[in-house]
């Protein structure tokens, strides 16, 4: 069955002229670029099965040649898309089924009554440069430049694309060469990880893809520590990239949001498994960078979209809270456009194609362990150690939760949401039952900590609001129904937090099932 393998990447139209002409090309390409003009219509049902079911078929038209492709939706994240396809020629522009004996090819595809739906959905219409381009001895890539548009009824949506299939060889020689790619010329391009056909359902629907939440990750318990790792981290950076559009598109604050928790589960692996990484210090600094240009945009999207909404509606006929909600609206978007201005930054392009190529370089070493190194260095044994150590200091804190102040009980807060983070990653090498109701507790103290820190932070981000607009008379009795309002909600979390601690001093520790620990 064959595999797709290839990196996307995004550009603006007027660039490709550049592209075209820098020495990298010329010095790696085996073959002169020849330019073929693409015609291809998509079909479905009206009811969306093939989208439904992930599964996309198209017709393209290139000179007098047909194609009919199927293709799964597969995987997609940080820009490399690996999908099943399966291609025939056909002798004119009508679907035909017939040569569909590949039993792997989804049964739904033989069903009379969905082929008689298949209607055409949307079309790419776009012009094709390509070249093949030989690295190294081994390995060797197909770079595809296109430009073009995408139609759905009467909506036209542009777009200019490099596409890099791996031919032979490994994927590593994507990651090295789009990395080479970005350090060759200084004009904007991003990581694409949505299809022409992503793009064409979105813009035919009239709907984008929803927030991505983290999806589950399954280990072993015989895994070797990196090789988990690497899992865990590629599936932190499936999270982070594919939300990535959305947080452009700024019309949800949740786009943003899933990206800083990805980012922060990330740096919890990088945390958990740092005794077994080598040098990873300037992978997880730059880490660190991104997570400060994310942190102010979030924090004013939190104060203006929850805390200033829920004021105003108790507050609807005071004219300050409308006017300090106009002041710091306009903070809020300010922030967000730096959110957004980091994301279309080389400097981020290069950390993900970094940590990507850092990532597939890693996993063949810990594939290759022999069976007794393996055995003196289980996940199992690796992660047992490390969740009763972080589950003590937690319970040393809360034992004296009295008498932290706003910077311990942030302290206190990181330490349940990297306990939580690494749980997440292990629970299946556990019981899933006990793991759930651990996390259950953990989720609890970490959204009650979570507020307490929101409500710091509403007194920083006001001492933000400029003095030419603070100062008018009815800002400041906003400011102070804003304060005042903080106030009762600090102490009404301090009694959540006190009244919710008993339910984690008191739990097992499901992965030490022998020994439980009762708070004192």
């Amino acid at each position: 069955m064959p595999k797709e393998i290839e990196l996307k990447l995004s550009l603006p139209a007027h660039c490709v002229k550049h592209l075209l002409h820098i020495p990298l090309l010329d010095n790696l390409s085996i073959s002169a670029p020849p330019r073929q003009k693409l015609h291809t219509v998509y079909y479905d049902t009206p009811e969306l099965t093939l989208k439904n079911q992930r599964c996309a078929l198209r017709l393209r038209q290139s000179g007098n040649v047909w194609i009919q492709t199927i293709k799964t939706e597969g995987s997609a994240a940080s820009g490399l898309h690996e999908r099943d396809e399966w291609e025939v020629p056909l002798a004119g522009n009508q679907l035909d089924f017939s040569q569909l004996s590949d039993p792997v090819i989804p049964k739904f595809f033989s069903d009379p009554a969905l082929r008689e739906q298949l209607r055409p959905i949307f079309r790419t219409e776009f012009t094709r440069q390509i070249r093949i381009l030989q690295p190294n001895k081994s390995d060797q890539i197909e770079l595809c430049i296109d430009r073009g548009k995408i139609i759905a009824e009467h909506l036209k949506e542009p777009f200019a694309e490099i596409e890099l299939e791996l031919k032979t060889g490994n994927p590593v020689a994507l990651f090295k060469f789009a990395l080479l790619l970005a350090q060759s010329f200084t004009f904007p391009i991003r990581l694409e990880n949505r299809s022409k056909a992503e793009r064409g359902y979105s813009l035919y629907t009239g709907h984008q893809t929803p927030p991505v939440k983290a999806q589950p990750i399954v280990l072993t318990a015989d895994m070797d520590p990196t090789e988990a790792f690497v899992l865990i981290a590629q599936n932190c950076l499936a999270h982070l990239t594919k939300n990535e559009q959305g947080t452009l598109a700024g019309d949800d604050i949740e786009y943003l949001h899933q990206m800083r928790v990805a980012l922060r589960r990330l740096r919890s692996a990088f945390d958990i498994f740092s005794s077994v990484l080598h040098d990873p210090e300037p992978l997880v600094h730059e880490l660190k960078w991104l997570t400060r240009q994310f942190n102010p945009a979030r924090d004013w999207d939190v104060f203006v979209m929850e805390h200033l909404s829920l004021i105003q509606k108790n507050f609807a006929k005071h004219s300050g809270i409308l006017s300090i909600r106009k002041v710091c609206e306009k903070l809020r978007q300010s922030h967000n456009k730096t959110a957004c201005y980091s994301i279309r930054s080389k400097r981020y392009l290069e950390l993900i194609l970094q940590l990507n190529l850092w990532l597939a370089e890693l996993l063949p070493y810990s594939i290759q362990l022999s069976a007794q190194q393996r055995a003196k260095t289980t996940l199992k044994k690796f992660t047992t150690s490390l969740l009763t150590e972080r589950h003590e200091h937690i319970l040393g804190v809360c034992q004296k939760i009295e008498e932290l102040d706003a910077s311990s009980l942030h302290a206190l807060r990181i330490s349940i949401k990297k306990q939580r983070y690494a749980v997440d990653f292990l629970q299946t090498l556990y019981s899933p039952k006990a793991a759930k109701q651990y996390i259950k507790t953990l989720s609890t103290l970490q959204d009650i900590l979570g507020a307490l820190n929101d409500s710091t932070t509403i007194n920083k981000l006001l001492g933000e609001i400029p003095k030419s607009k603070a100062n008018t008379l009815t800002i400041r009795e906003a400011i102070g129904i804003i304060l005042g309002w903080n106030k009762q909600q600090i102490r009404q979390k301090k009694t959540e937090l006190k009244h919710a601690l008993p339910a984690f001093c008191n739990s097992l520790p499901f992965w030490r099932t022998h020994k439980q620990y009762i708070c004192i």
